[in-house]
C-alpha cells in the first residue's frame, strides 16, 4: 500500500484524510493548491505540527513544461537521505491543470511515480486529487493509476485499478481482460500477463480521449497540437512538424489539415475540401486533382509511415469521403480550453474564487492567440461553409471574459495592482469591453485614484466615439456616477 490515491470533497476532508493518514516517521507535504503557510496553519489548528510542508515549486511541478524525470530528481534528493526510516509523501497533485504540459504528461509522471516507489522501500506516496478543481480525464486517470485509494472508511483496494503497462497501451480489450480477471481469475490469459510485464505494443485510444478525431494504427507516439495562434505541432519527441514541403502550399496545407481536424468523425468530402481551396478553379476535374496532390504534401508533411494503409494513414479516404486520423493519446487544445472555462464557470457560481482563478489562469495561458490566425481569411470568412469564423469569434469572446473575469476575482480578493493588468489586457483586446471597464473602474476606486477613475471614464466614452457606437451603458454610467460621489 505505497501508492495511495486520495479524491478531495473539501478543505475539511483534506485536512482529516492526512491527519487520519499520518505514521510514525518523516512526514512531506508538497502543496500547489494552497499556499506552504496557510498548509502549515492548517495543520497546525488540527493538532499536528511535525509534518514538513514544501512548495511544488522545488519540485519542478511549476515549471512551464512539466516532465517526469526533473520531479523524480528533485524526490530523490530530498527522500532519499531519509530512508529507510518510513517516509510519507502527500503530493497535491492540484499542478496537472496549470499548464498543458501538466495534463499532457500526466500519465508518464504517474507511471514514473510507480517506478520510483518501486526503488524506494520505506517510501509511501499519497496523490491528492481535488475533485472540484481537476479535469474529469484527470480524475478518472488517477483513479485508473492507484491500487489503494482513502476513505473515510479507511484504506481501501481499488478495484479499477489498473498496471500502468495497461494504462500505457490504452486498449480497451487489454482493460477488460485485467478487470474481468480480477472477478474470474480463470479468465486470465497470458496475452494479458504478457502486456501487463512487457508494456505491450498497440494501442487503441486514450483512457481521456480528449478529442474526437479517428485513431491512426500507428507506433508514433501523441501529438500535441495548438490550434490558439499558429497551428502548430509537435511530435511525442518534442520534433515541431515542418510544414515547408517545398512544393504543396502551406497555407492550403495547413487549412486542410484544420477543417479535417475540426470535422473530426464527420469528415468531409472532396468536393468540400476542393471547394474551400480552390472555390475558382476552371474546372471541378481540376480542383479535384489539385486536392489529390495536396493530400498527398500534406501525408508527406505529417510524416506518413511507409507502407501506410487505409488503418495507418494519418489522412485517409474512405466512401468519398476524407478524414484525419491522429496517434493515439494525441492532446489537443481547445477541449481543454473549453473544460477549464467551464469548470471555472462553475466555481465562480458556487463561490470558490480561488479554485475558479486556478481554472481560469490556466485557460488564458492555452489561449494564444485566435483559432488558426496564421489561416489566411480566404479560407476562413467563408460564407457558403463557416467551418472556423463563428468558432474563432466565440473562442475570442470566452477569452474576453476570461480577462475581464480574472480582473473581477483579483478585485474581490484584493490584489486591486493584478486586478487593473487583467482589466487593461481585456481593453487591449476590446476597447470598448464594458465588463472590463467596469472592473478598471472599481479597482481605481478601491485605491482611491479619484483621477484615475474620472480619465478612465473619458477613455471609455472616446473610445465609443471613436468606433461609433451609441451612447455609454446605463450601468457604466451610473456606476462612475457612484464611485464619484464616494472619492
Amino acid at each position: 500500500m505505497t501508492f495511495i490515491g486520495f479524491f478531495v470533497v473539501t478543505l475539511e476532508h483534506r485536512w482529516q484524510g492526512v491527519l487520519t493518514m499520518l505514521t510514525p516517521g518523516t512526514t512531506l507535504y508538497i502543496t500547489d493548491e494552497h499556499a506552504v503557510q496557510q498548509v502549515r496553519i492548517a495543520l497546525a489548528e488540527a493538532g499536528e505540527k511535525t509534518v514538513e510542508v514544501l512548495s511544488s515549486a522545488e519540485f519542478h511541478l511549476r515549471d512551464s513544461i512539466v516532465r517526469a524525470q526533473p520531479v523524480i530528481d528533485a524526490l530523490t534528493r530530498i527522500i532519499e537521505p531519509l530512508l529507510p526510516e518510513p517516509v510519507t509523501v502527500f503530493l497535491d497533485m492540484s499542478w496537472a491543470i496549470r499548464t498543458p504540459s501538466g495534463d499532457i504528461y500526466l500519465r508518464e509522471m504517474l507511471d514514473a511515480f510507480q517506478t520510483f516507489l518501486a526503488q524506494m522501500p520505506g517510501l509511501r506516496l499519497v496523490c491528492l486529487y481535488n475533485e472540484d478543481l481537476l479535469l474529469e480525464s484527470q480524475l478518472l486517470l488517477g483513479l485508473f493509476s492507484h491500487p489503494v485509494v482513502y476513505t473515510p472508511a479507511g484504506l481501501r483496494p481499488n478495484p479499477y485499478y489498473l498496471p500502468p503497462a495497461v494504462i500505457h497501451t490504452n486498449n480497451d480489450r487489454q482493460r477488460f481482460g485485467y478487470w474481468l480477471a480480477n472477478i474470474d481469475p480463470q479468465r486470465a490469459t497470458p496475452e494479458l500477463a504478457l502486456v501487463s510485464e512487457s508494456g505491450g505494443v498497440s494501442r487503441s485510444f486514450s483512457v481521456e480521449k480528449p478529442f474526437t478525431n479517428l485513431v491512426a494504427q500507428t507506433d508514433e507516439g501523441r501529438w500535441k497540437i495548438r490550434c490558439f495562434g499558429e497551428l502548430r505541432i509537435r511530435r511525442e519527441t518534442g520534433q515541431r512538424i515542418d510544414w515547408n514541403t517545398g512544393a504543396g502550399s502551406t497555407r492550403k496545407l495547413k487549412t486542410l489539415f484544420a477543417f479535417l481536424l475540426l470535422r473530426g468523425e464527420k469528415g468531409a468530402t472532396g468536393r468540400e475540401l476542393a471547394d474551400l481551396l480552390w472555390p475558382d478553379a476552371e474546372s471541378e476535374k481540376v480542383a479535384m486533382n489539385r486536392l489529390y496532390h495536396a493530400i498527398r504534401y500534406l501525408r508527406a508533411v505529417l510524416g506518413e509511415p511507409s507502407g501506410s494503409t487505409r488503418k495507418s494513414s494519418f489522412v485517409v479516404q474512405q466512401n468519398a469521403m476524407y478524414f484525419l486520423r491522429l496517434p493515439s493519446d494525441s492532446w489537443v487544445d481547445l477541449p481543454m480550453f473549453q473544460e477549464l472555462c467551464f469548470n471555472g464557470n462553475g466555481h465562480w457560481q458556487e463561490g470558490n474564487l480561488e479554485q475558479c482563478r486556478i481554472c481560469y489562469e490556466s485557460a488564458e495561458r492555452l489561449y494564444t492567440g485566435d483559432l488558426f490566425m496564421d489561416i489566411p481569411n480566404q479560407y476562413i470568412d467563408n460564407t457558403q461553409n463557416d467551418w472556423c469564423w463563428s468558432k474563432r469569434m466565440w473562442f475570442r469572446d470566452m477569452y474576453h471574459k476570461l480577462l475581464y473575469s480574472l480582473a473581477r476575482i483579483h478585485r474581490q480578493t484584493g490584489d486591486l495592482p493584478r486586478a487593473l493588468i487583467y482589466a487593461d489586457r481585456a481593453l487591449d483586446e476590446n476597447p470598448v469591453l464594458d465588463e472590463a471597464h467596469k472592473e478598471k473602474m472599481l479597482a481605481l476606486a478601491e485605491l482611491g485614484r479619484t483621477d484615475a477613475l474620472h480619465r478612465q471614464y473619458r477613455i471609455y466614452m472616446e473610445s465609443l466615439k471613436k468606433f461609433e457606437l451609441s451612447v455609454p451603458s446605463n450601468d457604466i454610467r451610473q456606476l462612475y456616477l457612484n464611485l464619484s460621489k464616494k472619492n
